[in-house]
């Protein structure tokens, strides 16, 4: 469970902010969760490093995601709804659960045997 919980927390997070924007939802935003997707399977693809920051990949690919999340909306319409705020918000804490997953499974116990 420990090796799949930086993708799960990403994939649970995705999932929470479409039922979230979902009433007010725009082409924008539908772009947005699609990127969120995207990096979903990324953080579920990409390996940890060794070294101190063991989820540079993973977590830098969700940082990238929450940027471009972010920067899409002013470059598509010149501006931002409250729907597309929400998931950039809802995009930087998947970044944030990311790196808690990595963490998690950095401290998880070794299985003996």
């Amino acid at each position: 469970m420990h090796k799949y919980s930086a993708a799960l927390l990403s994939i649970a997070i995705v999932v929470l902010t479409a039922f979230i924007a979902s009433p007010t939802l725009t082409p924008t935003s539908i772009i947005q969760l699609a990127i969120l997707a995207v990096g979903s399977v990324v953080t579920y693809l990409l390996p940890l490093v060794p070294g101190a920051w063991a989820g540079a990949l993973k977590t830098g690919a969700a940082v990238a995601v929450a940027v471009l999340a972010a920067v899409l909306p002013f470059v598509v319409t010149g501006g931002i709804t409250v729907a597309e705020a929400t998931v950039v918000i809802l995009a930087a804490l998947n970044a944030l659960a990311v790196e808690v997953g990595v963490q998690l499974r950095r401290t998880a116990p070794v299985p003996v045997g």
